[in-house]
């Protein structure tokens, strides 16, 4: 028995009441590597004097709601950013999350070494952007930053700190507060699978940026000194030599081997994807880990949702999901 898919899109004007907003389709998406998530609605203001009076502009509030529970639920919340409209009468109105003020606000700061928790704090604070959770994280090199957008300064951050560790942080908006973490929080483990809510899956592997060899070189702006090269043998003689350069500070050469050996073991892999298409599930989006079987293309286990896009109609709720296999994926 199929789900009662039920969903109303609001918008709300500056110091007004929210109204309902008719629509047609609405695409929410949004992707780990993405700062923002989005709302594409698409609805129509022609010359049927029936069809309600459609007032929309940049800048209104627009918010999608969830009834499947019984009672409503906001899926999102955002700022329209982006309207088009066309002489057949369609609007096609974008909105982003807060994530949108990532994007839009420069950071300057001068950085001393300190924890990354700490230091992204700091770059929070500077904004005034509220921070939901920001777990303990090892320290991070010296740096000036500068210019950079908040959301930009932040993946460098997260960046230096997978460089060193090999451990995978993330950054994302709930609620309109910023959570940084390994995982997203979720209370139900999801399950799609053929024969009830899958509609199509896809699988692939790839080799397109694997590296065998990680190069470590001196930061000596005059002579390039190479101080160590770290190569798996195996996947060397069968793929080649796909070679990675990374430069390291004077005062971390001591460190040369382990920076090899945590860059290569990053990057000295197989990529596994998988893409499926089921029934949506309000709770399913990026970060979230979902269980998944699917006969054919064996994809059997836990993944977590890299990319979603739900598109959603009258009655009608759809997800696209970009999936990574977890460690006990097969």
């Amino acid at each position: 028995m199929l789900p009662k898919f039920h969903y109303e899109v609001r918008f709300q004007k500056p110091g007004k009441q929210a109204l309902r907003l008719p629509f047609s389709e609405a695409t929410w998406s949004g992707s780990r590597q993405e700062a923002k998530r989005t709302l594409a609605v698409k609805t129509n203001n022609g010359r049927d004097r029936f069809w309600p009076d459609v007032n929309v502009d940049e800048g209104d509030l627009i918010q999608l709601i969830s009834f499947l529970s019984g009672t409503p639920r906001s899926l999102f919340t955002g700022m329209i950013v982006d309207l088009g409209r066309t002489a057949k009468g369609d609007i096609n109105a974008v909105a982003y999350d807060f994530g949108f003020y990532l994007l839009n606000n420069d950071v300057v700061m001068v950085s001393t070494g300190e924890a990354a928790d700490q230091l992204l704090k700091r770059i929070f604070a500077q904004h005034g952007i509220p921070v939901g959770g920001i777990g303990a994280m090892p320290a991070v090199e010296k740096q000036v930053i500068r210019g950079k957008s908040v959301w930009d300064a932040v993946v460098d951050v997260l960046n230096q700190v997978f460089r060193s560790t090999g451990v995978r942080y993330w950054c994302w908006v709930d609620q309109g507060k910023i959570y940084v973490g390994t995982q997203r929080g979720q209370t139900i483990q999801w399950k799609v699978q053929q024969g009830s809510n899958l509609l199509n899956a896809e699988r692939k592997r790839s080799i397109a940026d694997m590296r065998t060899v990680v190069r470590v070189v001196g930061s000596d702006s005059e002579y390039i000194s190479v101080l160590h090269d770290e190569v798996d043998s195996i996947n060397a003689k069968r793929y080649g030599h796909l070679v990675k350069v990374i430069e390291i500070q004077d005062e971390d050469r001591g460190n040369k081997i382990m920076v090899a050996k945590q860059e290569l073991q990053n990057l000295n892999r197989v990529k596994e994807q998988a893409l499926v298409t089921s029934l949506g599930i309000d709770d399913v989006i990026a970060g979230t880990k979902i269980e998944v079987y699917e006969e054919i293309t064996k994809l059997q286990g836990v993944f977590t949702v890299f990319g979603d896009s739900h598109t959603i109609r009258p009655g009608y709720h759809e997800m696209k999901l970009d999936l990574q296999m977890e460690v006990n994926g097969k």
